[in-house]
């Protein structure tokens, strides 16, 4: 089958989601939005998209991907805030100051217009993160459209991709540097398949654990959480696995109260397990690893440590680093100086760690006001996890805080953080302002419209009412 093929029937099952499932015009835009960041993902070169056509700022796909962000903006300043929104003007204020630095930042940058613009990009989406999908989000209902939407995704970027790797049609394998072929699934490089898996996990749980009621669903559900840990396993990616086990556990934690200790300790110990065992002691390092050689005789944990190619460069750039830390190299600029600590030029392309990052582009105030932001967002995740409700809430919320928590750890081995083209920081800011929104929802005063079946929620997640209507009100 030409490639080609394979990704006009991937974009085509979304269109025709978005034309029969999902009529709600913010979700729309979200929705478009996030797939084209999916087309980026992929491999793009395999499946017929030029350089031409989607590197520069100005060629034709990119032109597709600003134009959707700024549509997706758009819907977002049209949504209003609910009545009964309970408004964090600190969390509000810290993100404001983080977004004025990154602009400001630009003026020491090297590149002015580059780091501008990304600034810029970024202070969009931010903007329709914070308001749109927060607003948006305060509803259980859009909420549940949301969780929808994702379950399909799932569906259409990991269950054809493994059918076709075990059937031996050759789809899906990609050759990364001077390393042998790993398989990534539709998407460009492994560490994409895997960061995509963990995040995209607990929506999957969730329609295991809430909507799937008959016994033929839920052992669906269950094929479709054994795939998505074979692929993160075929792509050697053990970060991916540790991330989608953290995701779960998380899940679970969070829905139940009188277990945690054991699901804590049980997590603890598969990761331990999976760090640890003869089994995958010869390839630990692909706990962090992008770019180890795994034909090198290493086989001790120190010693992989030492020739990972991460560890060198976050060791090399420290130093130029902390020469500007009070001002950083400007936003989206500080990576440029990790080239000279890598063989591998692509891995040269990112810094592998959200947070280096930050500090390398906008220095400690930079860092300081993302900890800041995160410590917030997790406060509330607290608060969530520690409130009383009904299991149908306490579902939804641990949807977001699992994707949060996990997001968050992942980050320290990626730079998605705040990359606007990369899918991975939407897939991460949209479930934290889902956070801030079921913080913001007041049991005592909140009303909504329910589901029905037959609605743009479908039949399946209709099922739901009944718990909507007990909502405490």
């Amino acid at each position: 089958m030409n490639p080609a093929i394979i990704l006009a029937l991937l974009v085509g099952s979304f269109l025709w989601l978005f034309r029969y499932r999902f009529r709600d015009n913010f979700l729309r835009a979200y929705g478009f939005f996030f797939l084209v960041l999916l087309v980026y993902a992929t491999n793009k070169a395999y499946y017929g998209i030029s350089p031409e056509m989607s590197e520069s700022m100005f060629s034709p796909l990119s032109l597709v991907r600003w134009g959707l962000l700024f549509i997706f903006a758009w819907q977002a300043w049209r949504t209003k805030m609910p009545d009964t929104f309970r408004p964090d003007v600190k969390l509000v204020a810290l993100v404001v100051l983080l977004l004025l630095d990154m602009l400001l930042s630009a003026f020491q940058a090297e590149d002015f217009n580059y780091s501008f613009l990304r600034a810029v990009s970024f202070a969009v989406l931010a903007f329709a993160v914070m308001k749109g999908m927060t607003f948006h989000l305060f509803s259980s209902v859009n909420c549940l459209k949301l969780f929808q939407l994702k379950y399909y995704a799932a569906w259409i970027m990991i269950a054809p991709a493994m059918l076709m790797l075990v059937t031996g049609l050759g789809y899906g394998i990609t050759v990364m540097g001077y390393r042998e072929a790993q398989f990534a699934g539709f998407f460009g490089n492994p560490n994409m398949l895997a960061a995509f898996s963990a995040l995209i996990t607990p929506f999957v749980l969730f329609h295991w654990k809430v909507v799937a009621q008959k016994r033929w669903e839920k052992w669906l559900d269950g094929g479709l959480l054994l795939l998505i840990f074979a692929g993160q396993w075929f792509a050697n990616s053990r970060n991916g696995v540790a991330t989608s086990v953290l995701a779960a556990t998380i899940y679970f934690f969070v829905i139940d109260a009188r277990n945690r200790l054991r699901i804590a300790a049980a997590a603890v110990c598969l990761l331990l397990l999976l760090a640890f065992s003869q089994s995958v002691q010869s390839d630990v390092a692909t706990f962090i690893a992008k770019d180890v050689n795994r034909i090198a005789q290493s086989r001790d944990f120190s010693s992989q440590m030492a020739s990972e190619e991460r560890m060198k460069m976050w060791i090399g750039v420290w130093p130029e680093f902390w020469k500007r830390k009070l001002t950083g190299y400007g936003f989206a600029a500080s990576h440029l100086l990790a080239f000279p600590f890598t063989r591998d030029q692509e891995a040269g392309r990112s810094l592998h760690n959200s947070y280096l990052e930050i500090f390398g582009d906008l220095g400690l105030p930079g860092l300081i006001l993302l900890l800041l932001i995160l410590y917030s967002i997790g406060a509330k995740c607290v608060a969530l996890i520690r409130q009383r409700g009904e299991p149908l809430e306490a579902n939804i919320n641990a949807v977001f805080i699992s994707i949060f928590i996990a997001g968050t750890v992942n980050a320290f081995f990626e730079s998605w953080m705040f990359s606007v083209g990369n899918l991975i920081s939407l897939m991460y800011w949209a479930p934290a302002a889902g956070v801030v929104a079921r913080w913001a929802w007041r049991p005592a005063t909140a009303r909504e419209p329910l589901i029905t079946p037959g609605t743009a929620a479908g039949p399946r997640y209709g099922r739901l009412q009944p718990q909507l209507e007990r909502k405490i009100s």
